[in-house]
């Protein structure tokens, strides 16, 4: 799940793959959006319960060289 907050405005997208979520991140920070308003989560749902963590962003980024 990527949050991404735009001034008064926060939007939420959800995405079945990480690779999805980092492409729009490296758009999102082309757009001039800072990466203080964005957060990446990921979500594991097992049976009745689920966990939410944040992705720290030396994983982010890690990502988004390997994409380049």
């Amino acid at each position: 799940m990527l949050t991404e907050k735009q001034g008064s405005k926060k939007e939420i997208r959800i995405y079945d793959e990480m690779n999805t979520a980092i492409t729009k991140i490296k758009s999102s920070l082309k757009q001039g959006v800072t990466s203080e308003d964005i957060e990446l989560l990921s979500i594991e749902i097992k049976e009745e319960k689920f966990e939410i963590k944040t992705i720290p962003w030396n994983v982010i980024v890690t990502q988004l060289i390997k994409e380049s």
